[in-house]
């Protein structure tokens, strides 16, 4: 063996047509990041996500963490991610204790690098969604997440890309790529143990 890694789960399996001789960006990444918010509820410790409007700039519809662009007033990727949330769904921000931070995750879709943020609160918060930005609030126990049942892997081809994507299936909610691929990061984080 050659000591390669392994091609992760999310990588393109085989690029093809038009798009295969060119960039997807010529344009650096844009800096983001999302909220990884645990708490309690029901006595175990929950996930926020949220389902996307159908009118937001990238992303419509979809199953998405807490987060958005790194703003100029934005010190660290913290600021951004909790000033996110508290804009998006409408937390205390001041109560949420940052623990840390995962391995950015690249969206090659809208050219984001982004930070995934990981912080707790120790109540259940009482959430309010900006009717701009968030369809639904999601709320997701750890269990749920954890149980292998819910992750299947399937084939998309996406722009002439063969991709496999990871889906995390949680109730109606089927929570797939970058949002996947950090809640990957994150089960696999000691940032996920009891």
């Amino acid at each position: 063996m050659s000591g390669a890694k392994p091609q992760p789960s999310w990588a393109p399996i085989e690029r093809t047509g038009p798009q295969a001789a060119r960039p997807l960006h010529e344009a650096p990444p844009r800096s983001a990041s999302v909220l990884l918010l645990v708490y309690p509820k029901d006595g175990q410790p929950h996930l926020v996500f949220t389902k996307r409007t159908e009118t937001v700039g990238a992303h419509r519809g979809q199953i998405s963490l807490p987060g958005g662009s790194r703003e100029n007033e934005d010190a660290t990727p913290a600021h951004t991610a909790l000033r996110e949330a508290r804009e998006e769904i409408g937390i205390s921000v001041e109560d949420v204790v940052v623990h840390g931070r995962l391995e950015d995750v690249y969206v090659v879709v809208s050219n984001f690098l982004v930070t995934p943020v990981v912080g707790s609160l120790d109540y259940a918060p009482s959430f309010t969604a900006n009717p701009d930005e968030v369809a639904e609030i999601i709320e997701v126990p750890l269990t749920c997440l954890r149980d292998p049942e819910t992750l299947r892997e399937e084939e998309w081809e996406r722009s002439g890309v063969l991709r496999r994507v990871q889906v995390y299936q949680c109730g109606p909610h089927a929570i797939w790529g970058a949002t996947a691929r950090v809640l990957q990061l994150f089960l696999d984080s000691p940032y996920a143990s009891d």
